[in-house]
């Protein structure tokens, strides 16, 4: 360990070199300057100066530690700028200049930058799907709405700003895929002021020729445009006023590290994303118990009856909207529930959906109507005829694993054959579209089952969905095309280092959506086929999965709904480099993939993972039970608040689905060990002649039923599969505010 405390004015590193207007670039190159610290001036939110603050520098005085660890791979570094006299309009910021770049390389903000977001840029209103002539296309670029990117072309003016409200975790990271090298670059928040905290911007510009790139951090973050939830928006963003003897503060931690692909780069990601900022412990607020408690009366409360039909809506209107955002999802849990009258309940549902809304393709329109009528929304509402891919993904692969469920639960003749009859010819859809187009898009033309809208990753479901059938069904030809997509759905995330095309309210922009949906898609087929490669790209995607993920615990400004709360929304999902809000839990899924991951592994940084997003997911919940898909501190959208007096049916699905597919506490007799999912806390772990005994205390305000797994090496080396919680029936029940002790 190296530590070096130098003042700016005398190291050698930084020279004075001016910097150009509004730009952020060195005026002068010179490869041997990696690092330059900045003084600048702003005229509102435009930069109208920044200068390199050196020996001569009338404005600032620097104090600069350098701490080097890990043989010279990581710096620590900690600028402390001290203003000489008063000034207005202000700020400062920390440079590091790239040379030998060039527009290939890979650049991530976590949730809101990836692959440099260089795509296709169009203006279309929300959920209005791609333009007509988009359509049918087999060249269509990977296209978006306008979000913060660095320029495809060559030439361009191409610049990135960002600030720490708008990431899931405060990096910027970039890969050189030239020299074979990857950089973290993490900082904080931002800086305290005065009171309140004030966020970093994260910065990124090119040189017209892309030979150059600087990478900033600033201090206060000042971005010329607002990134809104979609496009831009005048900047309400300043400088700061100082006086002579006040001082402004910058971390910044660069990493160094080998790496000749993305998926080096996320693996390096999982392991560095809560490393470098100040963590807190999850709130401990509602036991799982009561979540699924809550979730199922919400899910009920959504149970339609009419006249000569009923069925579980999924939304917050009085239609069947199949798959994505939880049609014939939000049955399950109902399912899991086993008893008569949510059984009835459910089949009313498939019998209502599982006939009607569908083409001559086999493939299911978006939206049914109570009446039975397709209704044509967001895309389809301009170009009638076409569905969402991802929908009729989720469908294929959320009704195979429920007829398995009413199996092993012993009710199979309750599946009724002309369920059995919709749902093969939805899987044989999908394998005549793939052999026909070798792809599965983003939207298909709903009677014919061509490919409407190409490229993307929203049929990452169907790969599981296909999997998962050709067993139920006995059929290898779904297991056949499940290879042949999961192989094309695994390159091109390596390749591009991200996933799109999940969802129906935004184009072709990166997502959290279809990460999660790969992932899980990926351990079925590790489970289904035993293939290790199959185990090792769901580590790779639930890492890329990660940066979508809040990594450390956000200060929202005081007089916000959720700072009053106290919330800590680490674990928070983010939804799309479009949609830049955080929401309580991954849409539609449990995430039990990474408890899975975990169990295989035993590598902690997966149960931490899927730990916080159980805790966030309470985070949302509101008094009275219900939950709304916001849970955000970006200030593009809804910043502090959780949306009370609203409700959201897909966070009430994946609430109890994470309820029933991860156990509360997850015990290894073998190594003695335990890990608490739960909102409980284990307080003691003993060793006794005959196991073990564990002192579990619950200080929630509400009673739990905590589920315990409990395995040795061998029983935790058999896949779980699906529906694995049906097993689980060690649980032990603790009070509120109570410990029990518990023998294994």
């Amino acid at each position: 360990m190296k530590i070096s405390e130098v003042v700016a004015i005398a190291c050698g590193c930084l020279i004075s070199i001016s910097v150009s207007a509004q730009s952020w670039l060195p005026e002068k190159r010179d490869s041997q300057v990696k690092l330059r610290l900045l003084d600048c001036k702003y005229d509102k939110a435009k930069l109208v100066k920044s200068q390199v603050i050196g020996s001569n520098s009338d404005n600032w005085e620097v104090k600069q530690t350098v701490e080097t660890i890990k043989d010279g791979e990581e710096s620590i570094y900690r600028f402390t700028f001290k203003a000489k006299r008063t000034m207005d309009n202000v700020g400062v910021a920390v440079a590091f200049d790239e040379y030998d770049w060039n527009s290939d390389n890979f650049v991530m903000i976590p949730a809101v930058v990836y692959n440099g977001n260089r795509q296709r840029i169009v203006n279309r209103e929300y959920a209005t799907g791609l333009d007509k002539s988009d359509y049918f296309r087999k060249d269509l670029a990977l296209t978006s709405n306008p979000i913060p990117q660095l320029s495809p072309e060559f030439g361009a003016k191409s610049r990135i700003e960002v600030n720490v409200s708008n990431t899931a975790t405060p990096l910027i990271a970039y890969l050189n895929r030239n020299i074979g090298k990857g950089t973290f670059l993490f900082t904080d928040q931002g800086i305290n002021w005065k009171g309140e905290v004030k966020d970093h911007a994260l910065i990124i510009e090119e040189s017209l020729d892309r030979r150059v790139a600087s990478f900033i951090i600033s201090a206060p973050g000042v971005r010329e445009k607002k990134p809104e939830f979609i496009g831009f928006s005048e900047s309400p963003d300043r400088g700061i006023a100082v006086t002579a003897g006040e001082e402004i503060t910058i971390r910044v931690t660069k990493i160094n590290y080998l790496s000749q692909d993305v998926a080096t780069l996320y693996k390096r990601f999982m392991r560095e994303r809560k490393a470098h900022v100040t963590a807190e412990k999850p709130r401990n607020l509602m036991p799982m118990s009561e979540v699924l408690v809550n979730m199922a009366k919400n899910i009920d409360e959504r149970y339609y009856v009419g006249k000569d039909e009923a069925f579980y809506c999924p939304e917050n209107a009085d239609w069947m909207s199949y798959g994505w955002v939880g049609g014939l999802i939000n049955t399950y849990p109902m399912l899991a529930l086993g008893d008569t009258e949510h059984l009835q309940k459910v089949k009313n549902t498939f019998d209502f959906a599982l006939p009607r809304g569908k083409g001559e393709s086999g493939y299911y329109y978006d939206v049914l109507g109570a009446d039975g009528k397709v209704i044509n929304r967001d895309a389809a509402k301009w170009v009638p005829g076409i569905g969402l891919t991802r929908k009729n993904a989720d469908v294929l692969y959320w009704m195979i694993k429920q007829f398995m469920l009413l199996e092993r639960q012993g009710r199979s003749n309750a599946i009724a054959d002309e369920w059995k009859t919709n749902i093969r010819q939805l899987a044989d859809a999908f394998v005549k579209t793939w052999k026909e187009e070798g792809t599965w898009g983003n939207y298909f033309a709903i009677e014919s089952g061509k490919v409407a809208a190409y490229n993307t990753t929203g049929g990452a479901m169907a790969v599981g969905g296909l999997a998962l059938a050709s067993l139920y069904f006995n059929v290898p030809e779904y297991l056949e095309v499940a290879h042949l997509a999961a192989k094309e759905y695994y390159d091109g995330f390596a390749l591009i280092g991200f996933t799109s095309g999940a969802c129906g309210d935004i184009l072709q922009n990166a997502d959290s959506e279809t990460a999660i949906a790969l992932t899980t898609s990926l351990m079925t087929m590790y489970e289904v086929t035993g293939e290790h490669k199959y185990l090792d790209q769901t580590k790779q995607l639930a890492d890329y999965t990660a940066s979508w993920t809040v990594s450390f615990p956000y200060r929202l400004p005081e007089n916000t709904a959720l700072a009053k709360l106290g919330a800590n929304l680490t674990g928070a999902i983010w939804a799309s480099t479009q949609n830049k809000h955080g929401a309580p839990g991954f849409c539609t899924q449990s995430g039990d993939v990474l408890f899975k991951l975990y169990r295989i592994t035993q590598d902690t940084l997966y149960a931490d993972f899927i730990r916080d997003v159980i805790h966030a997911h309470a985070e949302g919940i509101q008094p009275n039970g219900k939950i709304t898909e916001r849970l955000t501190y970006c200030d593009a959208d809804s910043r502090g608040s959780r949306g009370d007096g609203g409700k959201t049916g897909w966070n009430e699905t994946n609430g109890a689905l994470m309820a029933l597919e991860i156990p509360g506490i997850y015990i290894r007799k073998d190594l003695g060990t335990a890990y608490t999912f739960d909102h409980v806390v284990v307080k003691q772990i003993k060793k006794t002649k005959t196991g073990m005994t564990l002192t579990i205390f619950n200080p929630t305000a509400f009673d739990a039923s905590v589920t315990l797994l409990t395995e040795d090496k061998q029983q935790a080396s058999v896949p779980l599969g699906e529906n694995a919680f049906l097993d689980w029936n060690n649980k032990v029940i603790i009070k509120a505010g109570k410990s029990v002790t518990v023998k294994i």
